[in-house]
């Protein structure tokens, strides 16, 4: 409640940065390709757990919501011009993309790591990439009974194993796969990549004890932070994150090639005039800079990083060479196993 009281004093102390309205448009509509639970639902999952998870979101949003919720906001207090936000889910990425890529130059496409999947290139590299908002830490974690207090020792206990160490991850062909790869060649010994429906999904292969640990992102870890039943062992970043301090760093833990992050940013429509998206990367860039604003982000479990049209290009084209490659697998040097696992005993 606190970063949400700061939030509201930061938007009303922004007249400053304020611009003026973007012309010709004077309305911009941000489109929301995700569900209203956060993470897309594989096949095969209930109707009825889809819906009560889409209504537990209204009391409890999920992390994705917030984060957009956020954003327009900030885009309302710099630029001057009504923001609406509007979902669309229906039809993966690809759905999200192309209603962008219509006539209406006032689009944004919300956007991150992962969307690409469900999404054909082409339809995502039509869309002028705006600027990236935001780092999605990954952290590595371990149910709170295993026997294992520091990644070192996690580490002297796999070289000791005569099994592969199953580590959860959220997905195929994401952020998530690339630590594990780091992890594997920074001596790690060996290891199993096991595919979850996102972090949430790796965080209940550990609370079940399907997986010894998991690597997932920080916003679907943080509800669990504060309880008994997970330890947070590492994180994949350059530094420590605001909201968990105490939680070191892989470098810290004695692997300092190890780092990986997911991301966030926003896509223009392809007929945005160029002064208008100039106009709001420097008013991004401006409300990504404040502190309150970082804060706000943080509570979220996210990392405010603004960066420019290129910076989130070269994100896009590493998302989607990862995405395109049907044979993951063999290419990353893991293992990946769908998750349905005897459980696991460490």
């Amino acid at each position: 409640m606190r970063l949400s009281i700061a939030f509201v004093y930061f938007l009303l102390a922004l007249p400053a940065y304020a611009g003026a309205p973007l012309a010709p448009a004077t309305s911009l509509t941000l489109v929301n390709p995700y569900p209203a639970t956060g993470a897309a639902d594989i096949a095969g999952t209930s109707a009825m757990t889809r819906a009560l998870r889409a209504m537990q979101s209204f009391a409890t949003p999920s992390t994705t919501d917030a984060l957009l919720r956020n954003l327009q906001r900030l885009l309302v207090a710099t630029l001057a011009a009504e923001v609406t936000v509007i979902r669309n889910p229906r039809g993966g990425g690809t759905a999200a993309a192309q209603s962008v890529n219509g006539v209406d130059s006032a689009m944004l496409l919300f956007g991150g790591s992962g969307l690409t999947a469900g999404t054909t290139p082409p339809a995502m590299r039509r869309l002028q990439p705006v600027a990236l908002v935001a780092r999605i830490p990954l952290v590595l974690v371990i149910h709170a009974n295993g026997l294992a207090g520091n990644l070192a020792q996690l580490l002297e206990q796999s070289a000791r194993r005569t099994r592969p160490l199953q580590i959860g991850i959220p997905g195929e062909r994401t952020a998530g796969q690339l630590l594990v790869l780091q992890l594997q060649r920074e001596g790690m010994g060996r290891i199993v990549a096991v595919t979850y429906n996102g972090g949430n999904g790796a965080l209940r292969g550990v609370l079940s004890g399907q997986v010894a640990t998991a690597i997932s992102p920080l916003p679907a870890v943080l509800p669990y932070a504060a309880g008994q039943r997970i330890r947070i062992l590492a994180i994949a970043a350059n530094a420590r994150h605001a909201v968990l301090p105490a939680v070191p760093t892989f470098a810290e833990s004695g692997l300092p090639a190890v780092t990986a992050a997911g991301w966030h940013g926003l896509f223009a429509a392809p007929s945005m005039a160029a002064a208008d998206l100039r106009q709001l990367q420097n008013a991004l860039m401006k409300a990504l800079q404040t502190q309150d604003a970082r804060d706000a982000l943080a509570g979220l479990g996210y990392v405010a990083e603004f960066g420019d049209g290129s910076v989130l290009r070269q994100a896009l084209l590493e998302e989607l060479d990862r995405t395109a490659d049907n044979n993951a697998a063999t290419r990353f040097n893991v293992p990946i196993l769908p998750a349905v696992l005897p459980r696991e005993t460490f």
